[in-house]
């Protein structure tokens, strides 16, 4: 069962969306990816932050995620799956994580990492219920390599300047 899977098997994960998040840099995009994971730990659904992209500000790669899990299990509910993140989840993408009743989320940069690195969504947390929050299994995971896809994307933008 996913809610009592290993160290190894999340740092395994860590790094796939770790990697998604470096390629959607790569690819002129924000260093948001996002993957859910089924109960058998099979992904189901992947996303990338697409908000520029398809002007869509809900474009955010933990709703593509959660878009693509859905239609590939043809059900709204993921009660049971994880979700994995390159970066933690703005207050929108927490309530999303919520109505889609995924129950645990694991966060490989926290909000204040991805501030310090020139993403600042801080403020979308006071509009947040910490209610929501409480009801969810987080787990921050310490992976060297975490802060690599905010670090591209940085110096991606200031190449552009």
């Amino acid at each position: 069962m996913c809610n009592s899977i290993s160290d190894e098997f999340l740092m395994e994960y860590a790094d796939k969306v770790i990697n998604l998040a470096i390629s959607n840099v790569k690819e002129d995009g924000l260093p948001f990816a996002a993957i859910v994971v089924d109960q058998n730990g099979e992904i189901i659904g992947k996303g990338v932050n697409q908000v520029a992209k398809h002007l869509d500000c809900t474009a955010h790669a933990e709703i593509q995620a959660i878009r693509e899990a859905s239609g590939n299990e043809k059900t709204v509910s993921l009660k049971g799956m994880i979700l994995i993140v390159s970066g933690e989840p703005c207050a929108l993408c927490y309530m999303a994580i919520r109505m889609a009743e995924i129950m645990k989320v694991v966060i490989v940069s926290n909000r204040y990492e991805a501030e310090k690195h020139g993403f600042d969504y801080l403020w979308t947390y006071e509009y947040f219920n910490e209610t929501l929050f409480n009801e969810l299994d987080v787990v921050t995971l310490d992976n060297d390599r975490k802060l690599l896809p905010f670090q591209l994307a940085k110096h991606s933008l200031s190449d552009q300047d």
